[in-house]
């Protein structure tokens, strides 16, 4: 009877590096992930407890923005991970009898979380239905806050196709392309939305050419990215944010021109307000005034003690 299989493999851990880090280089920033959680290395997040436990150890505080890991710190970070919390559990809830098996499996647990292993792709890992996990990884957890996200569909093609067939994609910085993306619907989807924000002006070919190229940088350059030229993690997270950023600032705008269009909008109704009340006090003081000076007219007598002839 095959032993389960417990522990990373070289190829297992360059896999997750390879699909969390561009190149398999960690970002050794942190930054804002699609999903607005803070991030650093290779996809390190709060909600790893073995990320926990070192950060606190050797910084001493919750993961914020500004924080930096260095690349050593990543690599060894990344295998504990999948040892000791992601990898641990695939081991004990998939059960995998390969190598290849179980690289795939912490690939998506790492991705998704450990509660990705009570999904149906892990339940016929564990029943030793080999195909038919790979068919049901190929769909699962494809999409982030509602978009479907060309990276997500590539990763779990790519983890699908492990768990099959046994093959690695691993591409290291050395002979990774300086494209855009790997796959024509990505780099489309990307020129896409760098022509939304204004950095873009070519088509949308799904060739990472020379303008695609100029605009990725320009965007990196202005949100204090690693200018590369490469969509990683935090390129595609500073996207999202930007393009929700604009979408709620044109909300903002066509809402103050339907005011406009409408009378004037919301400030000239209160200028028109303000005027109403300043003529209705003005008026009110005027009509105290008369009044006063009727009844000292009439009983200006009686107020001075001298008799009026009438």
């Amino acid at each position: 009877m095959s032993a389960i299989i417990s522990k990373a493999s070289d190829q297992d851990t360059r896999f997750v590096a390879h699909h969390e880090s561009p190149g398999g280089r960690a970002i050794t920033r942190a930054y804002l992930c699609p999903a607005g959680v803070v991030t650093i290395g290779h996809g390190f997040t709060w909600g790893s407890r073995t990320f926990r436990d070192f950060w606190m150890q050797t910084r001493g505080h919750r993961l914020r923005m500004g924080d930096t890991i260095t690349q050593g710190e990543a690599d060894q970070l990344l295998r504990r991970l999948i040892d000791e919390e992601y990898g641990a559990a695939v081991a004990q809830k998939a059960r995998p009898k390969k190598q290849h098996h179980f690289g795939s499996a912490s690939s998506m647990s790492f991705n998704c979380g450990t509660g990705a292993l009570g999904w149906r792709w892990a339940q016929a890992l564990a029943a030793g239905n080999i195909s038919e996990a790979a068919r049901l990884l190929r769909t699962t957890a494809v999409t982030a806050n509602g978009r479907r996200l060309p990276g997500l569909v590539r990763r779990r093609g790519e983890e699908a196709r492990l768990m099959e067939h046994g093959l690695y994609t691993t591409d290291g910085p050395a002979n990774r392309p300086t494209a855009v993306s790997q796959t024509d619907e990505e780099i489309k989807q990307y020129q896409d939305q760098l022509k939304t924000l204004g950095y873009y002006s070519g088509n949308l070919d799904g060739i990472a050419g020379r303008l695609t190229d100029k605009a990725v940088r320009n965007f990196q350059r202005e949100h204090e990215l690693k200018v590369d030229g490469i969509v990683g993690p935090a390129t595609r997270a500073a996207l999202i944010r930007a393009l929700d950023a604009k979408r709620g600032n044109q909300a903002m705008g066509g809402a103050g021109g339907a005011g406009a269009v409408g009378g004037g909008g919301p400030e000239i109704a209160s200028q028109t307000t303000d005027a109403l009340i300043n003529a209705l006090m003005w008026g009110t003081a005027a009509v105290i005034v008369v009044g006063i000076a009727v009844v000292v007219l009439r009983y200006r007598g009686k107020l001075t003690g001298q008799r009026v002839p009438t």
